[in-house]
């Protein structure tokens, strides 16, 4: 299994990341510490400051708190502020601002409802939410409900909107297919947002917004790798972990999952066709031997000229890399 790209040691003994992108080659990434606090980890041009910590991560719900559930999610809404979102132990969409170096902490918004007549029941997340930002200023915020359906609320920089029901996974003369948890999200320029998921055979689904409407998830198939007997074959693979996906500019995404074999799979959508999974490889220690990703701690952030990938290996380290943008890894 080949290593193309040049992956370093950040941070140890953390998980849940997820990264942001801060500038035209600036990334701030978010995850859990080994005392369940909130680090930050700035970087720029691929160089990396040691962990701070924003402190173990509650939330104000009226005059009490309550704690959050990792993974969370992070965006960028403009230049020197994140937004930051997770979900409480019941099921509440929770959300802070970090402006700058000012953190204030989360707040709970409260629980989606679901409206019978004129009485509104709560209905909660089900899973953590994936957040992205098509417009300075402004937020959409997807999670998944109780019944596996996909869950919107936008938020214009004040307030969230109410949630509304995107639907599971069509199926042909039966009814959707629940959504497996995690999904990510993700936006691709003024226009478009993409939401990944992992189907039940391991494929990678992903759901369009086109500016105007949203497509159903589509199957864009399995990872491949030669076959033992006759490596000239490929043999389908499904993917081993969820997918998480980075918008590039106005037409590219790139996504990324973790493949069977424990190394990280590749695949970019480039405005007109998708690319095969490629693998990036994984980690090695100076001896040489390869260094497996865990199956859920991923995650990825285009800037202006990079796209930044962060992985957590076996080894309890979180690892990064870049790539060119030109969609061949940098070296």
């Amino acid at each position: 299994m080949a290593n193309p790209l040049r992956w370093s040691a950040i941070a140890e003994n953390v998980s849940a990341p997820v990264a942001v992108a801060a500038g035209e080659r600036s990334v701030t990434v978010f995850c859990r510490g080994p005392a369940g606090d909130l680090l930050l980890i700035a970087g720029e041009r691929g160089e990396y400051r040691p962990p701070t910590s924003l402190g173990v991560p509650l939330a104000r719900d009226g005059k009490s708190t309550v704690p959050l559930e990792w993974p969370i999610g992070a965006c960028a809404t403009s230049a020197g502020e994140i937004q930051l979102v997770a979900r409480g132990p019941e099921g509440e969409l929770l959300h802070g601002t970090l402006r700058g170096s000012e953190w204030g902490g989360f707040e709970s918004i409260g629980s989606p409802a679901t409206s019978f007549g004129s009485i509104a029941v709560p209905m909660g997340l089900a899973s953590a939410p994936a957040v992205c930002s098509l417009l300075p200023g402004t937020m959409d915020v997807f999670a998944l409900g109780l019944s596996g359906v996909l869950l919107h609320s936008p938020w214009d920089g004040r307030e969230f909107g109410e949630f509304e029901a995107l639907g599971g996974i069509a199926t042909e003369g039966a009814p959707d297919t629940p959504i497996l948890p995690p999904i990510s999200a993700t936006a691709c320029g003024v226009r478009s947002i993409a939401i990944a998921a992992r189907g039940a055979r391991g494929d990678l689904l992903v759901k369009w917004w086109d500016g105007t409407k949203w497509s159903p998830f589509a199957s864009l198939g399995l990872a491949s790798e030669p076959d033992q007997l006759y490596p000239a074959a490929q043999v389908p693979t499904p993917l081993s972990g969820p997918p998480v996906c980075a918008g590039g500019g106005s037409t590219r995404l790139d996504v990324f999952a973790r493949g069977q074999r424990g190394d990280l799979q590749h695949k970019w959508w480039d405005g007109k066709t998708w690319t095969r999974f490629e693998s990036v490889g994984c980690p090695a220690t100076p001896e040489g031997s390869l260094i497996p990703f865990s199956s859920s701690s991923l995650a990825c952030a285009w800037g202006r000229f990079q796209l930044d990938v962060f992985a957590r290996a076996s080894d309890g380290k979180l690892y990064a890399a870049t790539c060119g943008g030109s969609g061949h890894p940098r070296t």
